[in-house]
């Protein structure tokens, strides 16, 4: 499709690129080049090459070491918990208090001469 009836196109042509069939029906115009703007942002304009593929390489390497430290501080932060949980635990058990060198049984107490150190055990407990 052509936008105006003198225009052509061929199969050879670069995609966007205009013909004409009647060249002198084509007008010309001149257009004064002198924009103050366009002057100070030519004058500023700065092209850089960066190496894009070493750049994304380091944001990979950034990425990574922030992933390594994050798993390091998880870790911790959980070996941490599981200390202060078993701590914890630890200090709920009776196992410490019920261990056998702590206990005594009635039988070694009535197994006096006479009944009396079950019975100062006793007076103690109230």
């Amino acid at each position: 499709s052509s936008a105006s009836s003198t225009s052509i196109q061929t199969s050879d042509m670069v995609d966007g690129q205009v013909g004409f069939h009647r060249p002198d029906n084509v007008r010309r115009t001149n257009i004064e080049k002198n924009n103050p703007i366009v002057n100070q942002l030519n004058k500023t304009k700065e092209e850089k090459h960066p190496n894009l593929a070493k750049q994304q390489q380091d944001r990979m390497k950034e990425i990574q070491t922030e992933l390594k430290e994050k798993r390091k501080a998880d870790d911790k932060a959980k070996r941490l918990e599981e200390l202060e949980r078993a701590r914890i635990k630890e200090e709920r058990s009776y196992d410490r208090i019920m261990g056998e060198h702590n206990m005594t049984s009635n039988a070694e107490r009535n197994a006096t001469a006479d009944s009396t150190a079950a019975e100062e055990f006793e007076d103690d407990f109230m």
